[in-house]
């Protein structure tokens, strides 16, 4: 069988959504007590706390008898304003159109659950509507809407990656995990910038039953565009919409993804077995660092055909100056770890690829056959963010796609690329 890479991306939950209020937008409040001195809200000011009012959305009539009622106090005005308006919405809506519920959150986070087209959410203290993961205990993750001045919400709605990150789950262990897998040496590998090659991932046989199984797939056309054996991958790289870093990347390979978590359609089952053991060992990470990983519900295969086909430099998490992000606190984040890239979000919220090579054992190894093969997976470690062609690279690490061999690195930082495959 020509050359293959079964590729599981792993998740994390995100930049925590815990951002700071954005000064443009005006905060919620019920009626009371301001919580600030009368000096803090700049009382005198009439005009200029009329405006701010009127900025806000609401009519010079009901802006005017506001103040009036408290004094001249613009936070009072709002918050009396806004307490209305959410009123007189929640009324216009009628009972069901969404359910909510109060919750306990952290101490400076006041939630409020809420289901919205399906979506479990949370509005925070702040303002900001953000996910609540399913399949990590309902854990907070990104932003995907806000709170209006009239007491309504906005919901952005769920792209391609948000439904990766939501249909998520916690890393299952397996029974059989190899003891070949070091957590220590994954870990010091990964913040080195570097792959973790893990050897001794699969015996020979359980990489001959798997290699078989896609081989026959592969033969009858199976691992193809257009089959309805896999979900396709789209072109250029594949999920990747706003990916703009790939724009005119040469990419050969063939590509989809499957349901590894019981759907359809579904990995033979030697292929499956491998996609749990990865899932697995992004397990043990968890456990022994506290990283929030999610494993993706789908688990991807490439099939690189033989005439040459490769995939040039790329990350599978690029960081796109054109992008929103998601929270302030996101952009606030960001701008410290690109060290002045400027503002800007994640493509996708994958931290781990975390790939295995079904290969039969004997093609792709280091004799001079092999060699010829090609089909190497180049990884330019520790590359400095916005490279991507890798000239700032400490190194160059060549790893053969020898069947039986697995590889993990943080897709958000390691370059890599695939060289021509001619087996």
């Amino acid at each position: 069988m020509d050359p293959s890479s079964w590729l599981s991306s792993l998740l994390v939950t995100g930049d925590e959504p815990h951002a700071e209020k954005d000064p443009k937008e005006k905060p919620e409040q019920a009626p009371a007590e301001p919580n600030h001195p009368k000096e803090d809200c700049e009382v005198g000011d009439d005009e200029a706390a009329l405006q701010e009012l009127l900025a806000s959305g609401f009519s010079q009539e009901a802006a005017r008898a506001a103040l009036a009622r408290s004094g001249g106090d613009p936070v009072e005005a709002l918050a009396a304003l806004a307490a209305e308006a959410k009123a007189a919405n929640a009324k216009a809506r009628g009972p069901g159109s969404r359910k909510r519920q109060r919750l306990e959150g952290d101490a400076d986070e006041a939630l409020e659950s809420m289901e919205l087209e399906g979506v479990q959410c949370a509005l925070t203290k702040q303002g900001e509507l953000v996910l609540r993961l399913p399949g990590d205990s309902m854990k907070l993750g990104p932003a995907v809407g806000r709170r209006k001045s009239d007491g309504g919400i906005t919901f952005d709605g769920m792209d391609d990656w948000l439904w990766e990150l939501y249909n998520g789950h916690v890393p299952r262990p397996v029974g059989d995990l190899p003891a070949s897998f070091d957590p220590a040496a994954a870990a010091a590998a990964l913040d080195a910038g570097a792959p973790y090659v893990w050897e001794d991932f699969a015996s020979e046989g359980e990489v001959r039953a798997a290699n078989t199984a896609l081989e026959d797939m592969f033969q009858r056309r199976e691992l193809a565009l257009g089959s309805s054996c896999w979900f396709d991958e789209c072109a250029e790289g594949g999920h990747a919409r706003n990916r703009k870093a790939l724009k005119g990347s040469k990419r050969d390979d063939a590509c989809g993804f499957w349901d590894i978590q019981g759907g359809q359609p579904a990995p033979p089952e030697p292929v499956k077995a491998f996609f749990r053991r990865l899932e697995a060992a992004g397990g043990q990470l968890r456990e022994h660092f506290g990283w929030p990983l999610l494993c993706s519900r789908v688990g991807m295969g490439a099939v690189y055909d033989g005439q040459g086909a490769c995939y040039q430099q790329h990350r599978d998490n690029e960081w796109q100056r054109h992008l929103l992000p998601r929270t302030l606190a996101c952009l606030k984040a960001a701008g410290k770890e690109t060290e002045g890239n400027g503002p800007g979000a994640w493509m996708n919220f994958r931290e781990l690829t975390m790939l295995a090579y079904v290969n039969l054992p004997e093609h792709f190894g280091d004799h001079e056959a092999g060699q010829r093969a090609g089909g190497r997976l180049r990884c330019y470690t520790a590359t400095k963010r916005g490279d991507l062609v890798g000239s700032t690279a400490r190194e160059l690490l060549d790893v053969a796609p020898v069947g039986g061999r697995a590889v993990i690195f943080r897709s958000r930082e390691l370059l890599h690329e695939v060289l021509p495959s001619f087996a």
